[in-house]
């Protein structure tokens, strides 16, 4: 568009920097003027919250999930990191995670088994095997193994084969519970192994097994335990060694698979 400016008595109203009565054509063109947007420093807060596993994985590998049909409590957060994005290329900064410690406690079955377990970060993890320990041993022993410098620490127990020899279901039910106001006096995430299954020692005595197990699953949903069932797996040939009670060279590798892979879920 071409303007041609007027000569106005009123020298106030015209634009500064221009000449009275100027006879010069200016080309006008309609401007915008730009917004400066500054882009503001992000603070991105990332951590890492634990579950015990997904519900697939729980169908697959036999862990009840305590949250299912409860309200679910939050879990800590584990590893927790802050990185900063500067606004003008400074460097970015990482606070390492900290590596949350395992324990496993439980009877002679154990035994074998601290390799798999352990391997794979033998500074954070421990397995304790108690021989002929029965779960009362296992609630005395425990304030000996939970640190009080430990992260919420996962703790896995099997315990509860030697009590179905001599204990009838209320005196194991009663010892369970008392195992369990012991643990929640540490900050720890828990998942309790089924007892396996015997051979050799009569109906009465698998029959108890599973009343016990059957318990001890319900249990630990109520009181916010895991629970891992091996189900009776462990009664096909080659697996309980001539005892009945004790794991054949095969069976130890199964059990021992099978908690370690637990492990490695659990803290994946």
């Amino acid at each position: 568009m071409l303007l041609r400016p007027k000569c106005s008595e009123d020298s106030e109203q015209a634009q500064q920097g221009q000449k009275d009565c100027e006879e010069v054509w200016q080309h006008v063109t309609s401007r915008r003027r730009k917004r400066s947007v500054h882009a503001p420093a992000m603070e991105i807060q990332v951590s890492n919250r634990f579950h015990v596993l997904s519900t697939d994985t729980n169908a697959e590998s036999g862990l009840d999930d305590p949250s299912e049909g409860r309200e679910q409590k939050e879990t800590p957060p584990i590893g927790r990191q802050k990185m900063h994005c500067p606004r003008d290329g400074g460097s970015m900064t990482t606070t390492p995670k900290r590596r949350r410690r395992v324990v496993v406690v439980g009877d002679s079955l154990l035994r074998g088994t601290e390799s798999s377990i352990c391997r794979p970060d033998q500074e954070n993890r421990e397995a304790c095997c108690l021989p002929g320990a029965r779960i009362h041993d296992v609630t005395e022993r425990l304030p000996r193994l939970i640190k009080p410098s430990d992260h919420y620490p996962f703790l896995l127990l099997h315990v509860g084969t030697n009590d179905t020899a001599k204990n009838d279901l209320e005196r194991i039910t009663a010892d369970y519970m008392a195992l369990g106001r012991r643990i929640k006096e540490f900050e720890a995430q828990v998942v309790f192994s089924s007892i396996l299954p015997v051979q050799g020692k009569g109906l009465g005595r698998n029959r108890q097994i599973v009343e016990v197990n059957e318990w001890l699953r319900r249990w630990c949903r109520r009181e916010g335990f895991g629970f891992f069932n091996h189900g009776m797996g462990f009664q096909e040939g080659g697996v309980l060694g001539r005892d009945g009670l004790h794991l054949t060279k095969r069976g130890k590798s199964i059990f021992a698979s099978r908690l370690a892979n637990l492990v490695r879920r659990a803290l994946n």
